[in-house]
């Protein structure tokens, strides 16, 4: 539960913190959360191929 409360409350601070008449700003929060998303799921995918690069060398 406290990691769900984490997410929520880093997700919502993103969003309110993005930068006003930015190009790349999404003021849509579904779109937002769906970009948020992939870009969640790109950190981890990154994260995770560079420790299996780590332990093949």
């Amino acid at each position: 539960m406290n990691r769900k409360i984490k997410l929520t409350t880093s997700l919502i601070w993103q969003y309110f913190n993005q930068q006003l008449f930015y190009q790349y700003s999404v003021w849509n929060f579904r779109h937002f959360w769906y970009l948020y998303q992939i870009t969640l799921f790109r950190r981890c995918w990154e994260q995770e191929y560079t420790q299996e690069s780590k332990n093949h060398y």
